[in-house]
C-alpha cells in the first residue's frame, strides 16, 4: 500500500497518512513528491485531521473513505466496521483500526448478550512499555520496561536486565495496562 511504501521509506505515519489522503491515493510516488513539497510544514508529522459534516443517523459507511481505509492496507469489512463504530469519522476510524485490531474480524454481539455483560469501573494502570533504541526503523532493536511488584521499573535489553532510573515513558511505540 501508499503508506506501507513511504513508511518503508523513513517516513513517520502521519505524514505518510497525510500524503495519501491530499494525493486521494494516486500512487507512492506522488505520495513521496507531496511530502517532499511539504518537509518544512510545522504540522507535517501531526495527526490527520479531516472534518467531516454531521449527519445525524447516517447508516452507511461513505465509499470514498471505505476506498481510502483499504489504500491503507484494510479489507473492505474492516474499512466499513470502523466507519460506522466512529461515526463516519475517517481520521477516527483510522485510530479505531490500529486500536482495535483483535476486533477487525469479529462478528458484533447481538443486543440482548451486550446489555447482560457485566463490566467494571475502566480504570487502568501502566505496567510495561516497549521502546526502540536506534537510529531508524532500519537499524536498532526493541527493549520493554516492565514495572515490578515493588514498583521499580526493570529494563529488558536482550540478555541484560537492570533497574531502570528514569525509564523514558514519552519514547514508547507500545504501551501494556493492567486493569485495576
Amino acid at each position: 500500500t501508499i503508506v506501507t511504501n513511504l513508511l518503508s521509506m523513513g517516513f513517520s505515519l502521519e505524514a505518510c497518512r497525510k500524503a495519501a489522503y491530499h494525493t486521494k491515493n494516486a500512487g507512492p510516488e506522488q505520495a513521496m513528491e507531496w511530502i517532499f513539497s511539504h518537509m518544512d510544514d510545522p504540522d507535517l508529522n501531526a495527526p490527520l485531521i479531516i472534518e467531516q459534516p454531521k449527519s445525524a443517523g447516517q447508516a452507511a459507511a461513505s465509499p470514498d473513505d471505505v476506498q481510502m481505509l483499504c489504500a491503507m492496507g484494510f479489507t473492505a469489512k474492516q474499512a466499513t466496521k470502523a466507519l460506522l463504530k466512529c461515526d463516519n469519522n475517517l481520521e477516527r476510524a483510522a485510530d479505531w483500526i490500529f486500536s482495535h485490531a483483535d476486533e477487525l474480524d469479529e462478528e458484533e454481539p447481538s443486543v440482548s448478550s451486550a446489555s447482560t455483560l457485566p463490566d467494571g469501573p475502566g480504570q487502568y494502570t501502566l505496567r510495561a512499555f516497549i521502546c526502540h533504541m536506534g537510529s531508524s526503523t532500519a537499524c536498532g532493536h526493541y527493549v520493554c520496561h516492565i514495572r515490578d511488584s515493588q514498583g521499580r521499573w526493570v529494563l529488558y535489553n536482550d540478555e541484560k536486565v537492570a533497574i531502570s532510573v528514569t525509564p523514558p515513558k514519552d519514547l514508547a511505540y507500545m504501551y501494556l495496562y493492567q486493569r485495576i
